[in-house]
């Protein structure tokens, strides 16, 4: 179906978004790409949708916010993989706008929240498993959660809830191939079920574009994380990589809660090993134009910080400061906040003019 061919309800919805987003003072990112979702529930093929979705992911402030929300976490050059995978399903749950999400933790509200009574231990058992990776990349407890997850739905007396209830399960984890791959099935059997197809809908977007998220730096090996704990706090390195880390073990699913005639654990259908390898694939690409100068964190860990660049307020701020260590953290923490191409381009961050950062900023640094 051609743009011009939409319905122009369609059209209504999309100027509806960009005048979320056009709103300097009060722009609502969030709600612009919620918009943007509804459509692709509706037309999952609508190009002009998705490029709204990212043009809202790509606002300033929202990149802003997002950085910090997650470096409370995880420090941005800590580049383990399932640190990744973490920073990917905290930044869906920070964006997602899917009303689904609410009615579970209301009262009464049982099988959504912990899945069916008939499934729920196999389940729950489920989702222990995959907080084995995504806790601390412990690879076979997603494996093992897939085949718990099939043989629940298998067995379940309302296939429809577990369905979507491992679906959600995926998604708020991070795990969007394997969300899209279950809301799938139950969009298969159930094709008029319009929740379920506007959650499909969001986190096939997620899987389609996890490597082009602006606030995720991109990602790596683990050796910048290595390099970095070596140098500020090597027994803590040595902690985080010694085999008696609770972390590095991987603690096998309890038989009493698994389903009846499910496969060994041992067993990895392909399915799941085509999904791990495309998520590899994926948040290991080339992101290209991203808003976000990445490269500040290579200069921050070689120590070469070009303040030269830098406004003149902030070079006259720097002067100020005789504390060598407290320049020195100073720099690093304006450099980051630079380093949002999206807040502070080019040729203003070279420019004499004055500017303000957020005190926030500041505070936030000094607490960390």
């Amino acid at each position: 179906m051609s743009e011009q061919n939409y319905p122009d309800y369609i059209r209504k919805m999309l100027v509806r978004a960009e005048e979320l987003l056009a709103n300097e003072e009060e722009a609502d990112p969030a709600e612009a790409a919620a918009i943007g979702f509804e459509v692709l529930a509706l037309f999952p093929g609508h190009e002009e949708a998705s490029r709204l979705i990212q043009h809202a992911f790509r606002d300033g402030q929202l990149i802003r916010d997002n950085r910090k929300a997650l470096s409370r976490l995880i420090d941005e050059w800590d580049d383990r993989l399932w640190q990744q995978h973490r920073r990917l399903a905290l930044s869906f749950g920070y964006m997602s706008r899917w009303e689904g999400w609410h009615p579970e933790y209301e009262e009464g509200h049982d099988d959504e929240r912990e899945g069916p009574a008939d499934v729920r231990k196999y389940l729950q058992e489920g989702h222990a498993q995959l907080l084995e990776d995504y806790l601390g990349g412990q690879v076979e407890g997603a494996e093992a959660s897939w085949q718990i997850f099939q043989g629940a739905i298998r067995l379940s007396k309302d296939p429809r809830l577990t369905m979507l209830w491992v679906g959600k399960e995926y998604a708020r984890q991070g795990y969007f191939a394997e969300s899209v791959d279950v809301l799938n099935d139950l969009l298969a059997k159930f094709p008029n079920d319009q929740e379920a197809r506007r959650l499909w809908a969001e986190v096939r977007w997620w899987r389609d574009h996890q490597d082009r998220i602006p606030w995720i730096p991109p990602a790596g090996d683990g050796s910048r994380f290595r390099r970095r704990m070596a140098e500020a706090d090597p027994e803590g390195l040595a902690a985080s990589e010694s085999p008696e880390n609770i972390l590095n073990r991987c603690h096998p699913p309890d038989p009493e809660n698994l389903p009846p005639d499910m496969k060994p654990l041992e067993h990895v259908p392909s399915e799941l090993e085509k999904e791990m390898k495309s998520f590899l694939e994926a948040i290991r690409a080339d992101p290209g134009d991203s808003p976000v100068d990445w490269s500040y964190l290579d200069a921050i860990e070689r120590g070469k910080v070009d303040v030269s660049r830098f406004p003149k307020w902030a070079r006259e701020f720097l002067e100020d400061i005789d504390d060598p260590e407290q320049r020195e953290f100073t720099e690093r923490m304006l450099l980051e906040q630079f380093s949002n191409k999206a807040l502070y381009p080019d040729d203003e961050i070279d420019s004499q003019d004055e500017r303000n950062l957020d005190e926030d900023d500041f505070a936030d640094e000094e607490d960390e």
